[in-house]
């Protein structure tokens, strides 16, 4: 049953507000253009990472004794991508509240399940975020100054040479949250001027270093992570309306993701259904370098060895104790 209405005389009229949750991780990650895997064999797409690179040497000045070195341009690598998630909200609505119950379709059925689907893959995206191999890491305690965290991840980072500093984030659960946002290293939002949905605007606690900081009540609360949006890839396409739809709508976006919501009838109950749903794929780019600079090999048997190069894995300890005593006077 689509939506459980109650008699009018039973209610009182009175709005409460819900917790509901800061759908952010389309700004955390990178996305795949529309259409990418339309006619691609298996659902699989390759993804070029890393760059065509030459070889520059030097050469005699003025006395040509020697031939020139010629030097192949060595290519970038690639990954594969798959898509392989179908994410569905389907309910069913009955002749009887389509004549009786005065029922609002898109406010009451297709925009509930159009949030569902938003969350479930805003879920699997944060997910993914706790089981990627990080080539670096760092530990860090709640006694660590939040503007020394900064800069050895920073460092770490930086030390491969891959990520680019632009478009890096902290992303924090609510333990470290509490933590660092009463910390005077941490610029206070309005001073940011990040720009974004609401969603984003209410996730970003400042910045610390220069680094928008985002928390999210959904993540573990001593979560911390650090990297740039490239690290994950993640690919969201919505199908499209079947021939035998009464109706629908492809590529309907809400917070950020983008589904096909169709409406048809269901002959054994006697009864229209309504569906909304979207297909979704995740991949890590694991683009880590060997020694001399080269990119590893990161398909088939290399794939399973290769790290990630573009966030830092933080294991964080010790943030759980509250923020009430009051800190000691600096000596």
């Amino acid at each position: 049953m689509a939506v459980i209405k109650v008699k009018p005389e039973k209610v009182v009229s009175l709005a409460l507000a819900i917790v509901e949750r800061n759908v952010v991780s389309p700004w955390l990650s990178t996305r795949w253009p529309d259409g990418t895997f339309t006619g691609a064999e298996g659902d699989v797409v390759n993804i070029k990472i890393g760059k065509l690179k030459a070889v520059a040497r030097d050469y005699e000045f003025r006395t040509r004794t020697g031939p020139i070195v010629m030097d192949d341009i060595q290519g970038g690598g690639s990954i594969s991508a798959k898509l392989d998630t179908h994410v569905v909200s389907a309910t069913g609505i009955t002749l009887e509240q389509l004549t009786l119950d005065e029922i609002d379709l898109m406010n009451e059925v297709v925009g509930p399940q159009a949030e569902s689907v938003a969350e479930q893959l805003e879920a699997k995206v944060l997910a993914k975020f706790g089981t990627i191999p990080w080539k670096r890491t760092m530990a860090i305690t709640a006694d660590n100054d939040p503007l020394r965290v900064v800069a050895e991840a920073r460092r770490l980072l930086d030390a491969d040479k891959v990520a680019p500093r632009a478009n890096r984030v902290f992303l924090i659960g609510s333990d470290v949250e509490a933590a660092w946002i009463v910390s005077d290293r941490l610029s206070k939002y309005e001073s940011t001027g990040e720009t974004g949905t609401p969603a984003l605007r209410d996730a970003i606690i400042g910045r610390l270093a220069g680094t928008p900081v985002v928390a999210l009540p959904d993540l573990p609360p001593n979560f911390v992570w650090y990297g740039h949006r490239s690290a994950l890839m993640v690919a969201n396409v919505a199908p499209v309306v079947p021939a035998g739809a009464k109706t629908g709508k492809q590529g309907v976006s809400k917070s950020g993701f983008a589904g096909t919501w169709i409406a048809d009838y269901d002959s054994a109950y006697g009864r229209d259904r309504s569906m909304f749903h979207a297909f979704a794929g995740l991949t890590d780019i694991r683009d880590e370098r060997n020694a001399d600079g080269s990119l590893k090999d990161p398909t088939g048997e290399g794939y399973a060895t290769a790290k990630n190069v573009r966030g830092i894995g933080i294991t964080a300890t010790g943030f759980d104790g509250g923020v009430l005593t009051a800190p000691a006077p600096a000596p």
